[in-house]
């Protein structure tokens, strides 16, 4: 069976390490307050937009596989 997203594989690890970092720092930002939370929420936002891409991308090749088995 083919694979959907095995050429993402590598993408959703690194998504997923990301949005780990970037969860723990805003943790910690939100913890000990200061300027760094705006920079903890900027990187935990552009993790969250990176993983939306990467569905997004798993899903135009569902639909793709979908109409081609019409």
């Amino acid at each position: 069976m083919f694979d959907v997203a095995q050429s993402l594989i590598p993408g959703f690890s690194t998504a997923d390490r990301e949005l780990g970092e970037s969860t723990a720092l805003l943790a910690r930002a939100q913890v000990s307050g200061g300027a760094g939370f705006d920079a903890a929420m900027a990187r935990n936002a552009r993790a969250v937009l990176f993983d939306e891409a990467l569905l997004s991308a798993v899903r135009a090749r569902l639909n793709e596989i979908e109409t081609a088995a019409r």
